[in-house]
């Protein structure tokens, strides 16, 4: 009876003792995999910001194409109408001398 008595006891001490030896692991592992977390996170957030800024560049420069594309167009624009007046105004003052 002592000898089952016994035995019981070592499996509670090798239970305990296996308990402690995981809680030591956890608390060994947790931090760890924490940092790792933090780590691919901070990694990720700087490789956004460099997609962002790039993207920030490209888009200044399609922005900055257009614009000057704009600027022409306005220009022929600006001197296709003073050329369409002109020929109103031509042909306006045809039409009094021809009138009169």
């Amino acid at each position: 009876m002592k000898t089952k008595s016994n035995q019981g006891l070592l499996g509670a001490l090798l239970i305990g003792v296996g308990c402690g030896l995981a809680a030591v692991g956890v608390a060994l592992v947790v931090p760890a995999v924490a940092n790792w977390s933090l780590s691919a996170t901070d990694r990720a957030i700087r490789r956004s910001r460099e997609l962002i800024g790039s993207a920030a560049d490209t888009f200044a420069e399609v922005a900055g194409s257009a614009s000057t594309h704009f600027d022409t167009a306005a220009k022929v624009a600006k001197s296709g109408t003073a050329k369409a007046a002109g020929a109103v105004e031509t042909a306006a003052r045809q039409v009094r001398e021809y009138a009169s």
